[in-house]
């Protein structure tokens, strides 16, 4: 066997692993009956939206109205990377760069296998490749599969806050996943680009946006092929994410975000090169919102707090570049 291929997230790993542990765990049914209707008329719901914005409970809506979907969700495969365990516990922000090999490969060979047997498919996604994720849409047509589309709308200051809550506020460090910004920033931007695609793509039979709490879009293609209303998921998935919050939502926010920061500063060594952008878009987001909330909420103890946790970032900053500056031993007056 040669070395890529025995190594962690190569073909034969991958095969041996999804063979012998993740096919199980993800289709714990059997197979629909090659002559049953649920084999002659399967469906792919492709659910996507940026992390932390509510992909998890819409998945159980999903589910309770389509029982025969198999959930394929790529962070729940994680796990099955052999060092999962210790970096989710001792190293946490490295741990999804190094574990994305292992979920997307396992993800791969699970949509090969539903493929193979027919089986009902819910495969979650952050929606970032518009390529990837049309020839998903396009391949399952191909092989006889009806598509429909679920799209998660969120505001981008909560699920900017919500992925840090989701880590911090983790029960045990087991359950904690970090999200670095980089990757929620660029779902975040191209989502909606996607979801253009997605309903230029004939393939896509309908198309459904829902924000945390409730549908906001449904449409669906007529029998001659053209969707029913103006297809305009994607102009209203950017409108969602960059609105402005009313002053009530700004004002719980704002008491989630101070909560949160709380938490980041007690954690030793939290606030570091790898967390700072992410608190940096949150100090932005702050600023912002601490305006909608003005008619609610005392204004100049909102800004001394926000130039007091300013303050607190600008120190990690400053503490970093002295270190790169002046390495142990050399500090000017040593």
């Amino acid at each position: 066997m040669s070395d890529r291929a025995a190594e962690v997230g190569g073909d034969q790993w991958l095969r041996r692993v999804f063979d012998i542990a993740a096919r199980e765990a993800i289709f714990s049914c059997p197979p629909p009956d090659p002559s049953s209707a649920a084999a002659a008329a399967p469906l792919l719901v492709l659910l996507g939206g940026p992390p932390a914005s509510g992909k998890t409970r819409a998945q159980g809506a999903i589910v309770a109205r389509h029982p025969e979907l198999v959930p394929i969700t790529g962070d729940a495969l994680r796990r099955y990377h052999p060092a999962y365990d210790r970096l989710v516990t001792t190293d946490p922000l490295r741990m999804p760069a190094a574990t994305t090999p292992v979920s997307g490969g396992l993800v791969r060979l699970a949509l090969d296998h539903a493929l193979q047997h027919r089986y009902s498919v819910l495969l979650e996604g952050v929606f970032r490749d518009p390529a990837m994720v049309t020839g998903t849409a396009e391949r399952f047509a191909g092989a006889g599969y009806s598509v429909g589309v679920v799209a998660i709308a969120t505001p981008a200051p909560v699920s900017r806050l919500a992925a840090e809550q989701r880590f911090l506020g983790a029960p045990v460090p087991r359950a904690a996943r970090w999200t670095p910004p980089t990757a929620h920033e660029s779902a975040l931007h191209r989502s909606p680009a996607v979801l253009a695609a997605l309903e230029a793509c004939h393939d896509v039979t309908w198309v459904q946006l829902s924000t945390a709490t409730q549908p906001i879009y449904a449409n669906a293609r007529t029998s001659d092929g053209h969707w029913q209303d103006p297809p305009t998921a994607a102009d209203l998935l950017r409108h969602e994410q960059t609105r402005d919050l009313t002053p009530h939502e700004a004002l719980g926010w704002l008491a989630d975000y101070e909560a949160l920061f709380a938490l980041a500063r007690e954690r030793t060594g939290y606030l570091n090169p790898a967390t700072l952008p992410a608190y940096r878009l949150l100090q932005d987001d702050a600023a912002r919102l601490m305006r909608s909330a003005g008619p609610l909420a005392d204004i100049t103890q909102l800004c001394y707090r926000h130039r007091q946790r300013d303050a607190a970032l600008n120190q990690r900053d400053v503490a970093r570049t002295r270190h790169l500056e002046f390495p142990s031993g050399t500090r000017p007056g040593r």
